[in-house]
């Protein structure tokens, strides 16, 4: 058998696009030239293409003549894609020098591979869930604008939005819900997406918008009010923090940082609206790492230290107790504000190791004052949201009490509408079980609140606390707060409520509430946050050690 003819006959027979150009056939003007191509390049392609001409038209972006010339040098060229318009197909170039003067070009239909690269790459800068760009695409986007605008000296916008109340939502109707509305938030969003702005689901509940035509905040937050408005009809309620380039930060992470710090602000002052980064907020989160990474050794050196405010009877001017009231006082005598220290300690956690100390050092106080100074009053002690969902806080509770021998009634466990945010059934049982060991139990700061009826529906309590915002107000010409005020100290003692009414700091205002039947008072026109030994002094008889207006 003629083994030219039959190679040919084999090559003619393979589906696979095949032709061959020779090398000495290359001039400087019109290239190579083809002298063979099989059957199935025929079919595929125009068997009358030429090599220097017409080949172009397969592919007007391959250089053909550089991939022989690269195989002629180096035996094999690198490989290359290419796409025929016309047939709709990839193909990878396999070109190789046959030793004998030739160059083989094999065509290999890789459409199919090049297909799943594609959808795979969409894949990895794809959310699967919303088809928005991702956090992934993100990145790369933001890098791009960042250094378009650093040449450019141009501006731009970066706007973090968050979904509000999205775990409660997802808690108390399921994740089915919860996704169906990140679905419709992605939908409003995607309306508002033109080359000037990009949208990305940033993280689990955030989005984020870049603005690259802004020069001011005030444009930004234009776009992002524009924003807010457009979800006013869904019942869906959005948070946003903006954070301008270079104008606030010309460091990319930093301004992601800032504009997230900014969303959290807006969520910090009510939810559904928009915030505007400032240096201050970045201030603010210095000493919040400041604090907790200074909370612990603080403790171990004792900085912080139990004060007491006294409460007392309106009517009989007796004293009823004292709520024990942590504070921070450092080595070089410096204070450091509950309302800065608390919260971080909450986000941390470190407030279930601050709590149980709290708890076992109001315990101790309240024995030696009982056993010293013939003290009958009672003990009001602040539990956080965070310690209450701890599994073993009932075990402390116990413990406590037998370590030092307290009864339980001469005890109230004051809480806040906070611990009924997550899991209200469970927080519930708990406070079931405070109040079954014999434990008063105290909601603080009522009527700040969305549910406080319905929570005085539900909880065990013993004790309601008038919040300081309605007392403030309460004797002023116009306000409301004192028809509030009868109206709560009227419902509550119906339910067999004892009441308290906090911030009282002017006579006018004593005296109302004793018209109003309220129980009892809190506040700096009867005492101050005192030291234990300020409080003992006054148990032992020394009425003026009482730190007053």
């Amino acid at each position: 058998m003629n083994n030219e003819l039959f190679f040919k006959n084999l090559v003619d027979s393979l589906n696979l696009p095949v032709f061959a150009v020779e090398i000495s056939s290359r001039t400087d003007d019109k290239g190579y030239r083809i002298f063979y191509s099989n059957n199935s390049f025929k079919r595929i392609f125009d068997e009358k293409i030429n090599f220097t001409s017409e080949m172009t038209e397969l592919s007007p972006a391959t250089d053909w003549t550089l991939i022989a010339s690269e195989a002629d040098c180096s035996g094999k060229a690198q490989e290359q894609k290419f796409f025929n318009k016309e047939k709709q197909t990839w193909y990878s170039i396999d070109a190789q020098n046959d030793g004998n003067g030739c160059i083989i070009f094999s065509l290999f239909d890789v459409t199919t591979k090049s297909f799943y690269n594609q959808r795979l790459k969409e894949a990895v800068f794809t959310d699967t869930l919303t088809m928005l760009p991702n956090r992934a695409q993100f990145n790369q986007t933001y890098i791009e604008t960042v250094k378009h605008c650093q040449k450019t000296s141009k501006k731009f916008a970066l706007i973090v939005f968050d979904l509000d109340n999205m775990k409660a939502l997802n808690d108390s109707k399921g994740q089915s819900h919860g996704d169906r509305v990140l679905i419709h938030a992605a939908q409003i969003f995607q309306t508002f997406v033109r080359d000037s702005i990009k949208i990305f689901r940033f993280g689990d509940d955030e989005f984020a918008m870049l603005a690259t035509e802004v020069e001011t905040k005030d444009s930004a937050v234009n776009i992002a009010d524009t924003v807010l408005e457009s979800f006013l009809s869904t019942g869906i309620n959005v948070s946003g923090g903006i954070a301008l380039y270079p104008e606030d930060s010309s460091e990319a992470q930093d301004l992601i940082k800032f504009a997230d710090l900014a969303m959290h602000s807006a969520k910090s002052q009510g939810k559904h609206r928009i915030a505007v980064f400032t240096p201050e907020m970045h201030k603010a989160l210095l000493r919040k790492m400041f604090y907790k990474s200074r909370m612990p050794e603080a403790f171990k050196e004792n900085e912080f230290r139990l004060f007491f405010q006294p409460q007392f009877d309106i009517s009989t001017n007796t004293l009823r107790g004292f709520e024990a009231l942590l504070r921070w006082i450092t080595l070089d005598g410096g204070k450091i504000s509950p309302e800065e220290f608390i919260p971080v300690a909450e986000e941390s956690g470190f407030i279930v190791t601050l709590g149980e100390w709290i708890i076992n050092t109001a315990f101790e106080f309240q024995k030696k004052w009982e056993e010293n100074y013939d003290y009958h009053g009672i003990m009001s002690i602040n539990v956080s949201p965070v310690q209450l969902k701890e599994p073993n806080f009932i075990s402390v509770l116990r413990k406590a009490v037998e370590k030092h021998n307290i009864n339980p009634a001469h005890i109230e466990i004051e809480i806040t509408e906070g611990v009924l945010i997550e899991d209200t059934d469970k927080a519930v049982e708990i406070l079931d079980e405070v109040k079954a060991m014999g434990f008063g139990l105290s909601l603080d700061d009522f009527g700040t609140g969305y549910s406080s009826l319905r929570y005085l529906q539900i909880l065990p309590l013993t004790t309601l606390k008038i919040d300081k915002s309605f007392i403030q107000s309460i004797t002023e010409d116009g306000s409301i707060s004192a028809d509030i005020t009868n109206a709560i100290i009227s419902m509550v003692t119906k339910m067999g409520l004892d009441t308290i009414a906090e911030g009282v700091e002017k006579n006018d205002q004593l005296a109302l509430l004793q018209n109003l039947n309220c129980k009892n008072v809190q506040g700096f026109l009867r005492g101050k946050p005192m030291s234990s030994e300020k409080i003992e002094s006054y148990l032992s008889g020394n009425t003026s050690a009482l730190d007053k207006l």
